[in-house]
């Protein structure tokens, strides 16, 4: 927010310099130069209304895209970040499964159609790994079905491996596996914490010449 205050300020600077630097014998050309420099005011303005509103990351994100474009278009509930050389798409469970259970839901199917896209589109020969994760409260409602976290952990990403594998991606390049509560990336000490410890990682890593070579 302080880098777009910051280019408000400097644009308006300049415009005020150049407005006054027209006086009364302002041409055709300063016309035209003031009148951009009122559109991007106005549209820097915004952005910073927008900033203070929650909105500025989407529209920063949407801006910034460029050659980046397929990786970034992911859903609106996929998280997107890098890890050293590591793509990491990361799905809340509250999005993909409901509380106990390892079915893929409608809504999540589109998220996880738009990552296998990318991963076909721009990591074609790139191992693709499914990192299931569950917070730290035991198995209750469901133990018919699970014995513990780690099998929970482990069944998610197992079904999201199929998913993707339905879709497309090389079936020699995936793998998956469960951590169960002990990759956290925040404390299970609230509810909301638990719920984001609660995900699914598609982890997407290049292969090393000679080391993964058969």
């Amino acid at each position: 927010m302080n880098t777009i205050r910051l280019a408000a300020v400097a644009l308006v600077a300049v415009a005020s310099f150049t407005f006054t630097g027209c006086g009364d014998s302002r041409t055709e050309s300063d016309t035209v130069l003031v009148s951009e420099y009122e559109r991007r005011i106005a549209e820097l303005e915004k952005l910073l209304a927008d900033s203070e509103s929650g909105k500025t990351k989407t529209i920063l994100q949407t801006e910034q895209v460029g050659e980046n474009k397929n990786r970034l278009a992911v859903g609106s509930n996929t998280g997107y970040s890098q890890e050293n050389m590591v793509e990491i798409f990361t799905i809340e469970s509250k999005v993909l499964f409901k509380p106990g259970s390892a079915v893929i839901s409608s809504e999540a199917k589109g998220e996880l159609a738009r990552v296998a896209t990318i991963i076909k589109e721009k990591y074609p020969n790139h191992y693709v790994r499914v990192d299931g994760h569950t917070d730290n409260q035991a198995i209750s409602r469901s133990k018919d079905q699970w014995d513990d976290n780690w099998d929970l952990a482990g069944g998610r990403a197992q079904k999201v491996l199929h998913y993707l594998l339905e879709r497309g991606v090389s079936a020699d390049n995936l793998g998956f596996a469960g951590f169960a509560d002990h990759r956290p990336v925040t404390s299970n000490a609230a509810d909301a914490g638990r719920q984001k410890n609660r995900r699914v990682e598609i982890r997407v890593s290049p292969k090393v010449e000679g080391k993964d070579s058969k």
